[in-house]
């Protein structure tokens, strides 16, 4: 398996979406693009995958330019869509299917290859539901399995988690990490900073320009106005008035273990912390 390579890529439409890019997606690895809304993520993404051309600089794979000329994608990427791209009128097993059958696979081997996929993401009973009938969370996961269904080297996740509670964004997130296990190069995009967390990698990108690939991400800062746990605030202690009498003194007595009272103590529990004993010519 050969890494996505993106070397000095920009993208400009109206304005300048994307600004000299260069980042290696490697097989093997989760990746998290994350950034606000606009930053560039999704037309990141579709750049590496072959569906846009940049205006500067290229995309490759395995020596291969990603861009085909066609705003095609090359054989060896699967597209997990922000907006699922589904077919309302067909059920869930044949939106995952047809992504076999494009591919060539026979249409009773494509039927059976969905029900796998749709199992591996617990919606097998809803394989004869038309999409249109289906929950947000569920077209989701539909979406998601016929992304994994044709075990692409390269799958590229577009907040494939948006629409999910926690169970089945763990679910989710376990079989992407599957298919980055079997040799591929998996990348998502993502505004969850639990999603970023269970990455190899974390690349983030705001207004189209790479802010942060090297240092380690504070991912427990997102979105946090207070501090979770503040500083104790100290109470301000009253002076003592002038003449005032003071408070009696409390002779501290040094206790022996057995008048203390300590539980269970075995004898040499607390060696480690004792200073080793020294003889007269200061020998431990």
């Amino acid at each position: 398996m050969s890494s996505l390579e993106i070397t000095g890529v920009s993208y400009t439409l109206s304005r300048t979406l994307l600004h000299d890019i260069g980042l290696e997606f490697r097989p093997g690895e989760l990746a998290a693009l994350s950034g606000p809304s606009g930053s560039g993520k999704t037309t990141l993404l579709s750049i590496a995958g072959g569906l846009l051309e940049p205006t500067q600089g290229t995309t490759s794979y395995a020596g291969r330019p990603m861009w085909l000329g066609t705003g095609d994608p090359r054989p060896e990427v699967a597209f997990v869509l922000q907006v699922y791209g589904l077919i309302p009128i067909l059920s869930a097993r044949e939106n995952v299917s047809v992504a076999l059958r494009a591919r060539g696979v026979s249409p009773r081997e494509s039927d059976e290859k969905a029900e796998a996929a749709l199992a591996r993401f617990h919606i097998a009973d809803l394989a004869d539901r038309q999409v249109e009938e289906l929950s947000g969370g569920q077209m989701q996961r539909v979406a998601c399995a016929r992304g994994l269904v044709v075990g692409a080297d390269i799958l590229l996740a577009d907040e494939p988690t948006s629409e999910l509670d926690e169970a089945n964004r763990g679910l989710v997130l376990g079989e992407l990490r599957q298919e980055a296990l079997r040799g591929a190069v998996v990348v998502v995009a993502t505004h969850d900073p639990a999603v970023a967390d269970a990455c190899d990698r974390h690349y983030v990108l705001d207004d189209g320009r790479l802010t942060d690939h090297v240092a380690a991400v504070d991912l427990s800062a997102w979105g946090r106005t207070q501090p979770e746990h503040p500083e104790p605030v100290p109470t301000p202690v009253a002076p003592v008035p002038v003449g005032a009498p003071r408070p009696p003194q409390i002779d501290l007595v040094e206790t022996s273990t057995e008048e203390r009272g300590t539980p269970d103590r075995e004898p040499g529990d607390d060696e480690i912390f004792r200073r080793p004993q020294r003889d007269e010519q200061g020998r431990a």
